[in-house]
Formats: structure tokens, C-alpha cells, sequence
């Protein structure tokens, strides 16, 4: 049985940031300690983000991309919320508590089948699709809709310019059909936690323990802290080794995988996971430098930028491959498939 990507889609908020705006905010960098170098000069040089989308916090929620990529990926499928039988919705930065954003989302959508939400971040697209593939094959789940969406910036400390120019918000969605036997479709996938090493990125206020108040406010305990030089050898370590173990499960060799979809955590740590798996940086979708880090989103936003630019061909190998907070991590293999190629062929999904 695999579950077959039929639809995708993405949405990113209107409001468009630069490193050159971040930096006439006041966002803690000091070009005197860079060597005079600008702070576009800077971030070109290792993560790549030249620029990122910001929600309207207070007036946009993850439910409204969540939405709006689902609706896109929902149309390119040629189906209705009405036609869903799961929704799966992947984020850390709920509208509210309760209900969940995956709730609102269904009511959008006007769809009426169950819906989960995984409090999942960079590896929640992933971790999403692995949990819709098993639901496919042991719960009879014909049509399933995975969702992420994160508006990461609520979480960036404004003056901590590495937060401010790393993360940015947007939503990503794929539509997924129930299909035995068929040669498209996820083939294989992997994943992996280690809590231990949790709060090398984490936000310690705002949860049960340290509930909100002044205080939490005052000390900035609502925002994201970050060990930069522990989660990068994380990143490179856990990137590879996903794409290494979810292709020997399914049986290929690195070398005959057309496309590699990473986590957008930075420009430098997908061209190090290049280099440590011995493939081409040109195998690698890369979108950061527009997009910034847009956590679990990152992975479906690429894939659709990708899909919809017509770079995808029918029965291509793809390898999704992500990590970040938990800490945790995971891969997806799948063989693409495009209707209009297969329908000249004579294929069925």
C-alpha cells in the first residue's frame, strides 16, 4: 500500500521582511564586530535568508495559511474538504489552547472527518505523513490531508538578530490517497527523538511550569533560547544520517534519488548534509533565502514551490528529510507522481 501525494500547496503571510529592515529595527547586531559587514552580509554568508514573511501577530493565526495551503493543495487535487477522511495539522504555535487549530482549520475547509494536530516544530511535517501512511494502511484512511504551519517569529526575541534573521512563518500542505500496490507513493521512512538534549531550543515560559505572568514576561522567558553551535551539529548529523537510513529501507542508493527535500534550517547546514551523503548541492530544494526557517513548514512549502515550477517528473525518487526541536528527526522516501505524465503513459496511481 502507499500513500500517493495527489495535491499541494503553500501559503506565506503578505507582510515581507529584509535583513536590511531587521537591521534599521535595532535587532542586537553590530556591524563593528562583523568586520563593518552589513547584516545582509552577514546571513548571505551562512544560513542564506535574505528575506522572510511575517504573520500579523494578534490577527493571523496558523489556522488562516494552514487554510489557505490546504485549499491549494485540495483544488490541485480536484477535492473538497467534504472529500477528506483525516486531517492531520502539524504545529507549535497554535491560534489558542482550545480548541486547536486543526479544529478551526476543519470548519474551513467544511470537511467533517477526524482531525489531529501533533504539537510537532521542524520535524512536524514528517512525523505528520508518517502517522497519515500508517493511518492509510491499518485504519482504512483513503484521502488524508497533512497540514503545517508556524508562525515561528512569535517565539524570536527582537533583539537576538540570529532568531530575528533565521525564522519566518508560512504553511505547507499535501494532499495524500490510499493506494494498494501502487509503484508511487511513500516507499520508507525513519524517525527519531532525543529529549535529553532537548532545550538546546526551547522556550521555557508560557507552559504549566512556568504558567504567564509578569515575571515570565519581564525576563523574556516567553521567547525561544537557542544553543546555536549544539543544534548545528545536530542539524548536519541528523540530516544526513535520515537520508542515509530512509533510503537503504527503501532500497535505493543515494544516487538514483532525483530530488532531496530538506528542513530549511539554514542554506549552509543542507550544503553540509550534501556533502556528508556524497550527492550533487544541485539535488538539494533549497528555498531559504525567501523564506527563512519556517519550521515544520519548511518541507511542504518547498515541495509545492517546486511542484507547482514543474521541476518534478513522474516516477521521480525524493528523499524529505528534516530535524530540529525535541530534539527530533525523520526522512521520507516517495516516488512522485504527476497525473497528466502518467495519464499519456497509460499509469494509474
Amino acid at each position: 500500500m502507499s500513500a500517493v501525494i495527489i495535491g499541494t500547496g503553500h501559503d506565506l503571510p503578505e507582510q515581507v521582511v529584509t535583513n536590511d529592515e531587521l537591521e534599521a529595527m535595532g535587532v542586537g547586531y553590530d556591524r563593528a564586530r562583523a568586520g563593518g559587514k552589513s547584516l545582509d552580509e552577514w546571513v548571505m554568508a551562512r544560513t542564506g535568508v535574505h528575506l522572510r514573511h511575517r504573520a500579523r501577530l494578534g490577527v493571523e493565526g496558523s489556522s488562516d495559511f494552514g487554510t489557505r495551503a490546504a485549499q491549494k493543495a485540495l483544488a490541485m487535487a480536484g477535492l473538497k474538504g467534504s472529500d477528506l477522511d483525516l486531517i492531520i495539522m502539524s504545529t507549535y504555535t497554535s491560534d489558542h489552547r482550545a480548541p486547536n487549530s486543526a479544529a478551526i482549520m476543519q470548519d474551513n475547509l467544511d470537511a467533517t472527518c477526524k482531525f489531529l494536530q501533533l504539537d510537532g516544530a521542524c520535524p512536524g511535517f514528517v512525523d505528520a505523513v508518517i502517522l497519515a501512511d500508517a493511518m492509510m494502511q491499518f485504519m482504512n484512511v483513503h484521502t488524508a490531508l497533512v497540514v503545517s504551519s508556524d508562525i515561528t517569529t512569535l517565539y524570536c526575541l527582537p533583539t537576538d538578530f540570529m532568531m530575528m534573521t533565521t525564522f519566518g512563518d508560512g504553511a505547507g500542505a499535501a494532499v495524500l490517497r490510499r493506494e494498494p500496490g501502487s509503484p508511487y507513493g511513500v516507499k520508507a521512512h525513519v524517525t527519531g527523538t532525543k529529549g535529553s538534549i532537548g532545550k538546546a531550543l526551547w522556550v521555557p515560559g508560557g507552559g504549566t511550569k512556568e504558567p504567564p505572568s509578569f515575571e515570565v514576561l519581564a525576563q523574556g522567558r516567553q521567547y525561544a533560547q537557542w544553543s546555536h553551535k549544539e543544534t548545528y551539529a545536530f542539524a548536519t548529523e541528523k540530516l544526513a544520517e535520515g537520508i542515509v537510513q530512509v533510503a537503504e529501507r527503501a532500497g535505493w542508493s543515494l544516487d538514483e534519488v532525483k530530488w532531496y527535500i530538506p528542513h530549511q534550517a539554514g542554506r549552509n547546514i543542507a550544503l553540509d548534509a550534501a556533502r556528508n551523503v556524497g550527492q550533487p548541492a544541485e539535488k538539494f530544494i533549497i528555498n531559504i533565502d525567501h523564506t527563512g526557517n519556517t519550521s515544520g513548514a519548511s518541507i511542504p512549502i518547498a515541495m509545492d514551490e517546486a511542484n507547482r515550477a514543474g521541476r518534478f517528473a513522474d516516477g521521480d525518487k525524493i528523499i524529505l528529510s528534516a530535524m530540529g526541536a525535541g530534539l527530533a528527526w525523520g526522512a521520507v522516501a516517495l516516488v512522485w507522481y504527476d497525473p497528466a505524465r502518467a495519464a499519456a503513459e497509460g499509469k494509474h496511481p
